[in-house]
């Protein structure tokens, strides 16, 4: 059984959402997301890393990355664009597998707004975890520190 299962085993739903305001221009925080070079870097907490495989950033293009300790990349994600409207929405689905179990699939919706002193990103997260509550908190804490993560990265 998973580190992160329940009792229980049935799968445990939830809609996720978070939101930031970021002091840069909507360009800039779209280029963040479009460029897997900038992306890797925002885009796992602190003391983790994440190798993008594939990333054919385009409506119905595939989304292929490894994240974890480095040098372990114990977890996988696949998914796909759904929706990209530039400097407008990005909609993706993820599945997070770990030795090839599938721990949770999402369908997540990334929208940027501009606003006097830069963005506004909202995320909304519908994820489904086959091995417990313990995924849903990761996604919710994951997504919290890259909108922190994706401020800093721009600032600096």
């Amino acid at each position: 059984m998973s580190e992160f299962a329940d009792d229980q085993g049935a799968p445990v739903t939830a809609t996720i959402s978070l939101g930031a305001d970021i002091e840069h221009p909507v360009s800039t925080v779209w280029t963040a997301f479009a460029e897997a070079d900038q992306r890797v870097q925002w885009g796992v907490p602190e003391g983790e890393e994440m190798v993008c495989d594939i990333d054919e950033f385009r409506p119905g293009g595939s989304i292929r990355a490894r994240c974890g300790a480095p040098g372990a990349l114990e977890f996988a994600s696949t998914g796909q664009y759904c929706a990209v409207m530039p400097e407008r929405h990005i909609v993706t689905t993820e599945t997070l597998t770990r030795d090839d179990e599938i721990l949770s699939t999402a369908i997540i919706t990334w929208t940027l707004t501009a606003t006097s002193t830069g963005t506004r990103v909202e995320l909304v997260d519908q994820v489904v975890s086959f091995v417990g509550q313990g995924m849903i908190d990761g996604h919710r804490n994951g997504h919290d520190i890259c909108l922190r993560q994706l401020g800093e990265f721009l600032s600096s």
